[in-house]
């Protein structure tokens, strides 16, 4: 190796130490920004989103509660399409109309894999996945489809050492969810409610 070639190589090693922690700066402000944002979107969706009170059902006892969260089902979870109607993929988005009842709970009035043109001005379009669905029973012509959905909502982080507490509150059937929805059907549990009482709250931050 020539002397030139010696000094060449000693003038370019800074740079490359220095290229090399540029990218490494760069990426850790690339996470920083990208986790702020979630935290932002969050935070916004909670703040300004439409409430709806869901009714929370009980699931599989054996899995309800599982170390700091709850594990939390919808009646909204299983939706029927009408009779005919093509079988959505695993994973693909569904969109369900939802209405105040008497009651104050939340009802699905409708469902599509699409959003729907228009809906009217006190309803509420709320977004899930398709996690399955079952082809229509062949000995009922009135029964379409059934698809399980998710929404992101099906578990709930509770304040340590009272997750058995509304364990047993889920299985009675004394809990209902606060879930706050977008525009764009996102939904985020703000909270939940006991005999019309707010007994959780999720912090915006």
């Amino acid at each position: 190796m020539t002397a030139a070639n010696e000094n060449a190589i000693t003038r370019s090693a800074p740079f490359t130490r220095r290229n090399l922690w540029l990218s490494i700066v760069a990426v850790a402000l690339g996470q920083a920004a990208v986790l702020g944002w979630m935290i932002w979107d969050r935070a916004s969706l909670l703040a300004n989103g439409r409430e709806v009170v869901l009714d929370v059902i009980p699931v599989d006892p054996r899995s309800l509660f599982r170390g700091d969260y709850v594990i939390l089902g919808y009646d909204i979870s299983r939706y029927t399409l009408p009779p005919g109607t093509e079988v959505p993929q695993r994973g693909a988005p569904f969109y369900v109309t939802l209405r105040k009842g008497a009651d104050d709970a939340w009802q699905a009035i409708a469902g599509s894999s699409t959003p729907p043109a228009s809906i009217a001005a006190d309803d509420v379009v709320i977004r899930g996945k398709v996690d399955y669905a079952s082809a229509a029973r062949q000995d009922s012509a009135d029964t379409g489809p059934v698809v399980a959905l998710r929404y992101g909502i099906e578990s709930f982080f509770v304040p340590e050492g009272t997750g058995r507490e509304l364990e047993h509150m889920v299985r009675d059937k004394k809990i209902s969810a606060v879930v706050a929805v977008n525009g764009s059907g996102e939904a985020a549990i703000k909270g939940l409610m006991s005999d019309g009482k707010r007994v959780y709250e999720e912090p915006l931050l």
